[in-house]
């Protein structure tokens, strides 16, 4: 019987909620607003490390390390956003997955600061208590949940209207008088500052912070939890989530019986059976298992 009060059974929901979070912020990058982003592992883990370094070697109050690091993934969101928005969809790719990979680079590098691969050190739950960690994942229930009723809503609204006909024809909205670019920006702002969030709250969930967690793994996954799901739909990514990183690190990995010789296998078949289900998603359902065959309407 699966205990789900029990502290393993905690951190793995809490690294679920934190990845359905991230997906659905993708979707509204990506299959909203179009704005392809290979850096979401570079907000999280700034968010994340921003945090942490606050906290830690700044000794700053708990709330006050929090808003501060994401002030500060938003505003390098605002910097990189500002260089690479008007470029087209490749442009995107690439400066954003440099973007991620000098993240993981600085946290490697820069000892002083970070420590590098010894690791920043321990971060302390929010709250005091037994229960601190379930209080934590709480929070994050209510954080996801949020963002993915704030997608439905905004799918529906004018500014997410105007996201859909820049998605669709950039150059028509412009035509049309519309401030792209500027729309653009504040969007891409605002929702990276979100990833950002979320990595500060991933701190106390990992609580020890190293460098290994800043890995491509994390873009990827969520890319394919994101595009199995439906990349135009505000659920896809939470159901992306739950038939991958939901079944394998958590069912999967933490409750299934399986032979000690096997516990190196199942890391290797979980990403054969990521690989498979996404070329078979892209064959038979290209808009991803919320969509059909035929492209959805912007109005989501």
């Amino acid at each position: 019987m699966i205990d789900l009060l029990s502290g393993y059974a905690i951190f793995s929901l809490s690294t679920v909620l934190v990845f359905v979070a991230l997906a659905t912020l993708l979707h509204l990058q990506f299959g909203l607003a179009g704005i392809v982003n290979f850096g979401v592992v570079g907000f999280w883990g700034l968010g994340m490390y921003a945090f942490g370094i606050l906290l830690l070697n700044f000794q700053l109050p708990y709330f006050v390390a929090l808003i501060l690091a994401v002030a500060i993934v938003a505003l390098v969101a605002f910097v990189l956003g500002w260089v690479v928005l008007d470029l087209d969809s490749q442009a995107q790719l690439v400066a954003t997955l440099a973007f991620a990979a000098v993240i993981a680079d600085l946290v490697t590098t820069e000892k002083w600061l970070t420590k590098g691969v010894v690791g920043l050190g321990t971060v302390p739950h929010p709250f005091g208590g037994a229960q601190s960690a379930l209080w934590l994942l709480l929070i994050l229930l209510v954080l996801t949940v949020g963002v993915i009723v704030y997608a439905r809503l905004l799918g529906r609204s004018p500014f997410g209207r105007l996201l859909a006909a820049i998605r669709d024809n950039e150059v028509l909205a412009r035509n049309l008088g519309k401030d792209t670019s500027r729309a653009k920006l504040i969007f891409f702002t605002l929702t990276s500052a979100g990833m950002g969030l979320f990595g500060a709250l991933s701190a106390p969930v990992r609580q020890f912070l190293t460098p290994d967690l800043l890995g491509p793994g994390v873009t990827f996954s969520v890319w394919i939890a994101l595009i199995v799901g439906g990349k135009r739909w505000p659920l896809g990514g939470l159901l992306g989530v739950l038939l991958t990183i939901f079944v394998f690190d958590f069912l999967i990995e933490t409750y299934l019986r399986v032979p000690s010789d096997w516990a190196q296998i199942i890391p290797i078949l979980k990403l054969m059976l990521y690989g498979v289900t996404l070329v078979l998603v892209l064959l038979f359902r290209p808009f991803g298992l919320l969509g059909d065959r035929r492209q959805p309407t912007s109005h989501l």
